[in-house]
């Protein structure tokens, strides 16, 4: 069951323009083998929200086969991406499609469990060897989100951005009657915990979306 039309969805797609060749090819490769990726209106909305900030240095936790963060190189020809996963079966397609392509060279691929990466990651800002990030992409296990978020934080600057993908499950955080909800009430469970957090938060912006899966857009106030 979907929370959107279908009618919508696909009104909203015919309109996709992806970056380049390479990159659209990239995606319907990734689509026909249901590789996990940011939905289309979600890259538009990036593209978008990218263009306005333009970050010099992305943090991105979830890497899959690494379109997201060669999305973010070449939107941001200036800027340096690290991203993190610890997936051993997409771990070497993503260091293949990063070796591959010139943007690779900006890209620091960090592989294992994310929560140990973020923490040596801090322990790097702390001793001066890393500037911090302005620009956070977190599209990773569901039920940790908090604990991403909570270490982001710790690698990011006063006025940084930090997006949240795929908030809504497919619907399930906001109706657990939604086909699959009850295989993954313990992920809606912190889901929900975690937008409660988020927006309880007098020092963090936050606006919520529903475009593609759902978006927390959160910006860290001076």
């Amino acid at each position: 069951m979907s929370f959107t039309s279908d009618k919508v969805t696909e009104y909203i797609s015919s309109h996709y323009r992806p970056l380049d060749d390479d990159l659209g090819a990239f995606r319907e490769y990734n689509e026909e083998n249901n590789v996990p990726l940011i939905l289309r209106e979600t890259e538009s909305f990036l593209s978008l929200l990218l263009e306005m900030t333009k970050p010099r240095r992305v943090l991105e936790i979830g890497t899959a086969y690494g379109y997201s963060a060669l999305f973010f190189a070449r939107k941001l020809p200036d800027a340096r991406i690290t991203t993190i996963d610890r997936n051993e079966h997409m771990i070497p397609v993503a260091e293949e499609n990063f070796a591959s392509r010139p943007e690779g060279s900006r890209i620091d691929f960090r592989t294992g469990d994310a929560d140990k990466v973020l923490d040596r990651m801090i322990e790097e800002q702390k001793s001066g060897s890393a500037e911090p990030f302005d620009f956070v992409f977190i599209d990773a296990g569901k039920s940790h989100y908090r604990e991403f978020f909570d270490r982001a934080e710790q690698l990011t600057r006063p006025g940084s951005i930090i997006v949240c993908d795929n908030i809504l499950m497919h619907g399930w955080t906001v109706d657990r009657s939604y086909e699959g909800a009850r295989r993954h009430r313990t992920n809606v469970k912190y889901m929900r915990m975690f937008i409660d957090y988020i927006n309880e938060r007098e020092d963090l912006t936050v606006s919520l979306l529903s475009s593609g899966d759902g978006l927390a857009v959160i910006r860290l106030n001076d």
